[in-house]
């Protein structure tokens, strides 16, 4: 998962004037119980809106993104990183295009060829969830996360409403 991660970004750090640059944190499960959990999501993982978004984007691209708050507004990377091969690439871009059309995200399927993935993120004592819905469209890169919802469709609906809106 820590070679993984550090090929979409989410061990990289940036410094972007004006807001907060955590990304999320990935590192090597101390054993396999962690190993398994950090296999469907959950564990130690951590990953912020920017980090789904950021990784979203270097799976459009292909290769290293280094995010922009404004245009004139410089970003220093602390801590780059290397996108996956592109045979991978290849093979995540084909995954995340079924989620929106066949499988999780169908909502999106109306705003155009939109790649995504959704999930949910329990907190607290795992009773209750975020839902979010990570992706790109051509050459815009997004994250939608909703506290308490409970499922990644609302997410959904609000990516599809913010990309038609485009």
């Amino acid at each position: 998962m820590k070679n993984a991660a550090d090929q979409l970004r989410l061990n990289a750090d940036f410094e972007i004037p004006g807001i907060s640059t955590e990304l999320g944190k990935v590192d090597p499960a101390p054993g396999n119980d962690l190993r398994v959990e950090e296999g469907f999501g959950q564990g130690d993982l951590k990953v912020s809106p920017l980090g789904g978004a950021v990784m979203a984007a270097t799976v459009a691209a292909g290769k290293p993104v280094t995010p922009k708050l404004f245009h004139g507004v410089d970003t220093t990377v602390v801590k780059g990183y290397s996108a996956p091969p592109a045979s991978i690439l290849a093979q995540v871009r084909t995954m995340m295009r079924e989620v929106v059309t066949g499988g999780t995200a169908t909502a999106a399927a109306s705003a155009g060829q939109v790649f995504g993935k959704t999930g949910t993120a329990q907190f607290g004592d795992g009773t209750e969830a975020s839902g979010w819905f990570v992706g790109y469209r051509g050459d815009v890169a997004f994250a939608v996360v909703l506290e308490k919802s409970n499922d990644s469709k609302p997410a959904v609906q609000l990516a599809a409403k913010f990309l038609n809106g485009l």
